[in-house]
């Protein structure tokens, strides 16, 4: 059984066409574990009448907490051999939790896994349309170290690695894991999650549908989340074993890329003092390691240099930024 974890806050549009994805999935035995993380709209009501409805259904209603401590009770009480992660604004595939156990079953594997996609709201209907989807797409075998690796963004597909819902996990590896409150809650469990397992299987097909909404969190400026972003990295830095000086040199470089995001954005915001403050303290802290252990002179020295020149990362920036929008606007 799959033991399936639901997020829901406040979602009563876009609620009921993820849990009818869900539930009209190929794979059939199935635990649906709706977490309503407070809702003050019509969100609760819905996962009530889905759970009356279909007994494979439970809701968790809670005060709000945020998506780390909702996902955090779905844990608690998931009952499945495997378990996965679904946004409650979001829609998969019919076939996608099929084939990410018909992958699971193939070899020794801790992890499966499809390709997400960000779709405008609506967008996903032309890919579940498609009834064999996924079902002879080329598998891949993915082995710690480059799960790893596709963390700290050393591949275009950096979010494939990072997010969760995409995923489908031994409960014998996740089960005692917990989700932490930071800037990127995802990526931190998921390398908890990563420095465990022996292997994972891709299967290379967009399966998971992210809809898009211009309210949602990644359409909006800067803010708290983004912010804190920075120190999601230091955590998983933290995480990370002395002994794994690789792994330890891909967090350092993808901090510092993070580090210069994020100072780029606080620019001219009320985050600003605080960006340039935390951001002078993990510099200090880390400047040592990063030194010795990042074997790519060009890049290393190039980070530095931006970071000690923010006025030539700003340029660079600003550059690219317009070219950006001239792309989207011809």
């Amino acid at each position: 059984m799959i033991s399936v974890i639901v997020t829901v806050y406040n979602i009563e549009k876009y609620l009921g066409q993820c849990l009818e994805s869900i539930l009209g999935s190929t794979y059939q035995d199935l635990e649906v574990i709706l977490v309503d993380d407070g809702s003050q709209d019509g969100s609760g009501e819905i996962c009530d009448q889905y759970a009356a409805k279909d007994s494979r259904v439970k809701v968790i209603h809670k005060t709000n907490a945020g998506v780390s401590k909702a996902r955090n009770s779905g844990l608690e009480v998931a009952r499945g051999e495997y378990i996965t992660f679904v946004d409650g604004d979001d829609v998969i595939h019919p076939n996608m939790l099929t084939v990410l156990m018909d992958a699971m079953a193939e070899g020794d594997y801790d992890v499966s896994m499809v390709y997400g996609i960000q779709v405008p709201d609506g967008g996903q209907d032309t890919y579940i349309a498609d009834k064999k989807l996924g079902l002879s797409a080329r598998h891949k075998v993915v082995s710690q170290s480059e799960m790893v690796r596709g963390l700290f963004g050393t591949s275009v597909d950096e979010f494939q690695y990072i997010v969760v819902w995409n995923k489908l996990y031994k409960r014998e590896l996740v089960q005692d894991l917990r989700f932490k409150d930071t800037g990127s809650e995802d990526l931190e469990w998921s390398l908890q999650m990563s420095l465990r397992m022996k292997q994972a299987v891709c299967v290379e097909e967009e399966m998971y549908y992210w809809i898009q909404h211009q309210s949602s969190m990644t359409h909006q400026g800067i803010n708290r989340t983004q912010v804190d972003r920075v120190n999601s990295y230091v955590l998983c830095l933290n995480d990370i074993p002395s002994d794994k000086t690789d792994y330890r040199a891909w967090c350092l470089v993808k901090l510092y890329k993070v580090i210069l995001h994020t100072r780029y954005n606080a620019r001219n915001t009320k985050f600003n003092d605080e960006v340039r403050s935390n951001c002078k303290s993990i510099y200090k802290s880390t400047i040592s390691e990063y030194l010795s252990s990042v074997k790519r002179s060009s890049l290393k020295y190039a980070l530095l240099c931006f970071y000690h020149l923010p006025f030539v990362y700003n340029m660079f920036m600003d550059r690219q930024v317009a070219r950006l929008k001239k792309s989207r606007n011809a």
